[in-house]
């Protein structure tokens, strides 16, 4: 009877090892539904500096709702940043890191040897990562060197749901060939 719970106990233990470890990092594709990723980015009017083909879905095999032509005026509704590859970014030594949408401090002190997974690039030199299941943004560029260390770089694409003058709606992925996204200019 014993060997048998001590077996039991045995099978279980790595199952809980594996699973406390996938919760440390989010599944891929990771959607930031909202994001608009770069400093003073907005969704508002945009203006087509190339002819650009909009889809039904988020992705470029489904069917073309419509095409918006060089110059063209169409409404940004929102968009998502889908993260398809984490970076990892090693941290060196202490630090205070990690703002939220809530709070202008820092959120975390981290010690030296901690993994964070950057997702995306959010503007200003700033990148939105990922942190014992929450995200935050602060600068982990290659000029903190002595703070961080790169491992490898996230892979991510950035689509918008827009709206012409008829109405129709649909995503591109073409978000670089928009005028008119940054509210600071």
């Amino acid at each position: 009877m014993i060997v048998r719970y001590f077996l039991i106990i045995l099978l279980l233990v790595p199952n809980f090892a594996v699973a406390s470890e996938h919760n440390t990092k989010p599944r891929l594709p990771y959607l930031d539904w909202g994001a608009c990723p770069f400093e003073c980015c907005t969704y508002r009017e945009w203006v087509a500096n190339a002819p650009i083909d909009v889809y039904k879905s988020r992705n470029e095999k489904s069917y073309v709702v419509f095409k918006i032509k060089k110059d063209e005026r169409v409404r940004a509704i929102t968009g998502v940043v889908a993260t398809h590859k984490l970076g990892v970014t090693e941290i060196l030594k202490p630090v205070k890191i990690g703002y939220s949408a809530l709070s202008d401090m820092p959120q975390l002190s981290l010690k030296q040897g901690v993994i964070v997974y950057p997702l995306h690039y959010a503007g200003e030199g700033f990148e939105v990562f990922w942190y014992q299941g929450k995200t935050y943004s602060d600068d982990l560029s290659i000029s903190n060197t002595d703070s961080f260390k790169t491992i490898s770089s996230s892979s991510y694409e950035w689509w918008a749901k827009v709206r012409n003058r008829a109405g129709k709606t649909g995503w591109t992925n073409k978000t670089n060939q928009f005028n008119n996204q940054d509210s600071c200019s």
